[in-house]
């Protein structure tokens, strides 16, 4: 099956001044705030975590010391404020791992048709991005072409030049993606791009 590994998305820089790439950026799906409720949700998600664990350690460290500079009532109900760092930790853990991802919504873009001709992700060791990377690229395959994954330890060029910023998405040569690929953005750059057999998908560079 030809899936690819892709995660933080960062599209390149110079993709960026592609009058096709510009064109996609301005284009936008009602469908997409749907297929994101996930992605919106993990920043809460690592506050919830981090300042639980923080709280949690805090509580420690003063069962023992007292700390200067803090409020009284941080000495008192020392229970409450326990179960309030768990819960935190608890609901972020649940927010950012836990939970079932909600299903994406339908979407198809204006002109159906594959866009590019070549798509090459490159994957590393222990990459949690690149397994999302995969399925976010499977689920819209209809649209793109045979998806080749590389593993960037096979050859020691490419561990120097992917080894901070996979999974990395290649289309038609150049890279388009770098680390965690956002849905309204993959779907904004096939909208934007015509399909590989139109007679306009002929852009000059």
């Amino acid at each position: 099956m030809g899936l690819v590994s892709v995660k933080t998305t960062v599209l390149s820089a110079d993709s960026l001044h592609k009058p096709s790439l510009r064109k996609a950026f301005m284009f936008s799906s009602p469908d997409n705030s749907d297929a994101d409720d996930n992605e919106r949700l993990v920043p809460m998600g690592r506050v919830l975590f981090g300042a639980g664990i923080v709280l949690v350690i805090s509580r420690a460290l003063t069962l023992t010391t007292r700390m200067p500079g803090l409020p009284s009532f941080w000495y008192a109900n020392q229970s409450m404020w326990v179960a309030l760092g768990f819960g935190m930790t608890a609901l972020g853990w649940w927010i950012l791992w836990g939970r079932p991802k909600l299903p994406a919504p339908s979407w198809r873009p204006t002109i159906p048709g594959r866009r590019f001709r070549t798509a090459t992700l490159y994957v590393g060791e222990g990459c949690p991005l690149c397994d999302d990377a995969a399925e976010l690229l499977g689920a819209h395959q209809q649209w793109l072409p045979a998806i080749q994954e590389i593993d960037i330890q096979s050859d020691p060029t490419l561990v120097e030049k992917f080894k901070t910023c996979v999974p990395v998405v290649v289309l038609d040569g150049k890279i388009r993606f770098r680390g965690r690929i956002q849905t309204p953005l993959l779907r904004r750059l096939i909208e934007g791009t015509p399909p590989a057999n139109s007679s306009s998908s002929s852009i000059s560079p």
